[in-house]
């Protein structure tokens, strides 16, 4: 036995350890909820570009990617990037993101790879003067983590603890649903006159809006397909699904949820998914309605304030 344990490194990536750094990601992926590994052009896309692609339009300032090396063994990866301040996030100063870490199997090594990785993303917040701080927001995560929610799976509890330890706050909370199809269409019918529903895109990427008297935008839907697994079925990610508050109460999102099932279940897609903020009680309420099952899945997200 060595009478001390090797240094922690902690390092950018570099393109020639890509596809070390894919594996220890898919180890990850392959085990949690939705997910699928990815191959290593897809990692090169996510982990080494400077503008990480994303299912929402993100204005990314800088991103990198940090590895934790022991012994010349990778450990841990982490992650992370700033995007600039926009309508939802009007911050005069840029935002950072925790997109997504990878801590080590071995659990005597967890906290304090842990400690490095976060000890080098928050240098590089702090080189990038941000204030706040994202963890697994839902605008940001990978394609095809989660149907592109890269939210936190509550049965991550190391990465929770880590992460409250390190001062973040829980900020979101999320409920996963799933429609597996049904023999029959659902009726449909519009729910007052001066209505009328439009699409744009196509099956893997559908967009659906409902206009009042073909001018004023009242309800929005968008679809998204993905493969949750190699050689799996493709999955109907239902990523938005809203409605105007002053047209709350008036059966539009029960119009716009029959016409995404029925289009699904004609296009043979056996799974609908759908992830609700827990705030979401009508929303709920509605999936139940039509077939939706809770999964054994929660969904988080967290921030902190960046000391000065």
């Amino acid at each position: 036995m060595l009478p001390f344990a090797p240094a922690i490194v902690v390092r950018r990536l570099l393109p020639a350890e890509l596809e070390a750094a894919c594996l220890l990601l898919n180890r990850q992926l392959a085990a949690a909820f939705y997910s699928r590994p990815m191959e290593v052009e897809e990692a090169r896309e996510q982990l080494l570009s400077e503008a990480p692609p994303s299912l929402w339009p993100v204005q990314w300032q800088q991103h990198a990617v940090f590895l934790a090396v022991q012994a010349g063994e990778l450990v841990g990866l982490l992650d992370v990037a700033v995007r600039r301040a926009t309508v939802e996030l009007p911050s005069a100063q840029p935002v950072g993101q925790l997109r997504f870490w990878v801590l080590p199997e071995e659990h005597t090594l967890v906290d304090s790879v842990a400690v490095a990785l976060l000890a080098a993303a928050g240098e590089f917040w702090r080189q990038q003067r941000v204030a706040l701080i994202q963890a697994y927001s839902a605008s940001t995560g990978y394609p095809q983590w989660q149907g592109g929610m890269g939210l936190l799976p509550d049965a991550w509890a190391v990465q929770t603890r880590l992460l409250l330890a390190d001062g973040f706050e829980f900020v979101d909370r999320r409920y996963a649903f799933v429609h597996r199809g049904q023999e029959t269409l659902f009726e449909e019918s519009v729910p007052q006159a001066g209505l009328s529903l439009s699409f744009r895109g196509d099956s893997r990427d559908r967009r659906y809006e409902i206009f009042f008297r073909r001018t004023e935008r009242v309800a929005t839907a968008r679809v998204v397909q993905f493969v949750p697994a190699p050689r799996a079925s493709p999955v109907a990610h239902l990523w938005e699904w809203e409605v105007e508050a002053q047209w709350h109460n008036q059966n539009l999102g029960r119009w716009l949820l029959r016409r995404i099932l029925n289009d699904t279940a004609q296009q043979a897609i056996e799974q609908v998914l759908v992830f609700v903020r827990m705030q979401q009680v009508a929303a709920i309420n509605l999936l139940g309605q039509h077939g939706f099952v809770e999964q054994p899945y929660r969904g988080y997200s967290l921030q902190k304030t960046m000391r000065e």
